[in-house]
């Protein structure tokens, strides 16, 4: 599968310290490798079409991500700061899939 990054999740992911960004794109690796089929524990559907890339461990990396025209776009990279995603992390990751799409 085609990934598709957008331009702050590859500088989130370049900012990260060298072992840690190693794991994350090897995450990325494997979304490459099963699309669709990645569930937990390393993805997570969290609705309206995102999907969440999960890097457990301290600190806690999520990417959030879609899937367009056969390709996996990852929209937002954060580090997780608490149990659940906050709104606006989710509407954010929203408003970018969508630019991306039309």
């Amino acid at each position: 599968m085609n990934i598709i990054v957008l331009r702050q999740v590859r500088e989130f992911v370049d900012s990260l310290d060298m072992p840690l960004r190693s794991d994350v794109e090897g995450l990325i690796d494997l979304l490459k490798q099963y699309g669709h089929a990645l569930s937990m524990p390393f993805a997570k559907p969290i609705g309206s079409g995102l999907w969440e890339l999960r890097q457990t461990g301290r600190p806690q990396i999520r990417i959030l991500y879609g899937f367009h025209r056969g390709e996996a776009v990852l929209v937002l990279a954060l580090k997780k700061q608490r149990s659940a995603l906050r709104t606006q992390e989710i509407i954010l990751a929203r408003q970018r899939f969508k630019t991306y799409c039309s």
